[in-house]
């Protein structure tokens, strides 16, 4: 693997690295070995001996690394084919497939912090989020300490909310360059020729289609709510939410090739392409992501014309009230009738539950939360379901057949964290959006531009879409957009890493 390696000559560095080694390694193994032998069952000894010398290789190798660079896109390589193969295996194989991304995500956890930590010298915003995130895990810790963790439940939500930062800082060791930006062209340009076809067979042979990847988990009889026919389609997906989002980050990719100069009719096809596939998923918090995304894209590119777009937007809005005060029609009525908004509505959606009992968690568990493992999250949805059950969810048919309690992501950080660990991480994902806005404006018309603008899209559709879905921290579906977040801040934090030819 063509990766830039540079190795310390002074034996007073080469033993403070052995002694990093030996302390990160006891924490890879302390963390992974907790979710994988819990999740993975009947195969624990299996997986103790496959991950331990995984583990141990990749610690050691990191033992003689002073810095790595990932100059040929080897983790495009390897996570993309990856998430579709774990994608496709997950219902339809009697294995924990799924845990193969967090094995490359903790193995990597030991050149991960090196990396992040070397570009904090040199990037005081990443040195602020460090520490807004240090401060979010110790409000966490302190939460389960003082509420009413389980010991399992909690380390398990741990390595949980882990693992979207660690997948962030495996896209720094990415360094973006012409061949990286190519090798990503490729996965937007031909993504959908692995797709449709299997989206083709899930319309025409639904049978087939759950025979070979198992039945649906969205409800294989759930009415698509854009088509009014049809299902929720989600093609080589293990969940349609997973085929939306991902089809959003390639529509809207595909987008900015069209933004920087490269109007080729086979951009134009993708996009229409992969907004096809966004409305074959009937997921409408992601089409909402994906069109606010879009929205940020159309300001960007006709930023000279602001005031006329902003004149614009208000006679629009204007116009739109007034048509549905004078017809009577009340926008997404539905939803807010579901979300307790709307009096005539007596039964409020699950997500609608899960957010107002969240927030009842965080008060009565002042300031610091009930804990980790406790509300919300994977951690209680697979070992402690008991506030759920103090609460009265047990009313709920939902919640007695295990669906939705995973729902959404932020009444999970409310409650096992408080509101002062969920301001720290709404404080991070602010300052992270704004830092990378900022810097999309100060990038025009130089090399960084196009992948600044795709690490801005992919973390709006991320946020963009927590109100509905916990996918933020789920590598089979997130992987790819926080490796583009990582490359292109460590792209605009080593400006001279870009290669131009």
């Amino acid at each position: 693997m063509n990766f830039a390696l540079n190795n310390p000559n002074s034996m007073e560095a080469g033993s403070k690295k052995i002694w990093i080694g030996g302390v990160s390694l006891l924490f890879i193994l302390f963390s992974f070995f907790t979710a994988l032998l819990i999740g993975a069952g009947q195969y624990i000894l299996f997986s103790i001996l496959f991950v331990s010398i995984i583990l141990l290789i990749l610690s050691v190798l990191s033992l003689n690394v002073h810095s790595i660079r990932d100059q040929r896109g080897y983790l495009l390589i390897i996570v993309w084919p990856t998430m579709l193969f774990v994608n496709i295996m997950q219902q339809s194989v009697d294995f924990p497939v799924g845990y193969m991304l967090e094995l490359l995500i903790f193995g990597l956890l030991f050149l991960i912090i090196k990396n992040v930590w070397s570009i904090s010298s040199v990037d005081y915003i990443v040195r602020i989020l460090l520490i807004i995130f240090a401060l979010y895990l110790l409000i966490a810790l302190l939460s389960s300490i003082l509420g009413r963790s389980q010991m399992m439940a909690a380390l398990w939500q741990l390595q949980y909310n882990l693992k979207w930062p660690l997948m962030l800082g495996a896209g720094t060791l990415l360094v973006w360059n012409t061949h990286i930006e190519g090798l990503f062209r490729k996965i937007i340009s031909y993504s959908w020729i692995f797709i449709a076809p299997i989206l083709i067979v899930e319309i025409l042979m639904p049978e087939i289609h759950s025979q070979i990847l198992g039945p649906n988990p969205d409800s294989e009889y759930a009415i698509n709510p854009f088509l009014g026919i049809g299902a929720r389609y989600r093609g080589p997906f293990y969940h349609a939410g997973y085929l939306s989002i991902i089809s959003a980050l390639l529509a809207m990719s595909a987008v900015i090739q069209l933004m920087i100069g490269r109007r080729s009719l086979g951009n134009y096809f993708c996009v229409v392409i992969y907004i096809v596939f966004v409305l074959l998923s009937g997921q409408r918090q992601e089409l909402m992501a994906m069109i606010f995304s879009a929205s940020i894209l159309a300001m960007i590119f006709w930023r000279k014309h602001l005031s006329i777009i902003f004149i614009f937007s208000i006679i629009m809005i204007g116009i739109l009230t007034s048509s549905f005060i004078y017809m009577k029609y009340i926008p997404m009525q539905s939803i807010l009738e579901q979300w307790g908004i709307m009096s005539s509505f007596t039964q409020p959606s699950e997500r609608a539950i899960l957010s107002t009992n969240g927030i009842i968690v965080a008060q009565h568990y002042f300031p610091f939360g009930s804990g980790l493992g406790t509300y919300g999250g994977a951690g209680a949805q697979k070992f402690d379901l008991s506030l759920f059950q103090d609460l009265g969810f047990g009313r709920y048919w939902w919640f007695l057949q295990g669906k939705f309690i995973v729902d959404t992501y932020w009444p999970n950080i409310i409650a096992e964290a408080g509101f002062a660990g969920a301001f720290m991480m709404l404080a991070f994902f602010v300052i992270l959006w704004l830092a990378l806005f900022y810097r999309v404006w100060r990038t025009a018309g130089t090399p960084l531009y196009s992948i600044a603008l795709l690490a801005l899209v992919a973390l709006s559709l991320l946020l963009a879409n927590t109100p509905s879905s916990a996918i933020l921290t789920d590598p089979r579906g997130t992987f790819i957009f926080w490796l583009i977040i990582g490359a292109a801040w460590r792209a605009m934090s080593y400006e001279k890493d870009v290669l131009t030819l």
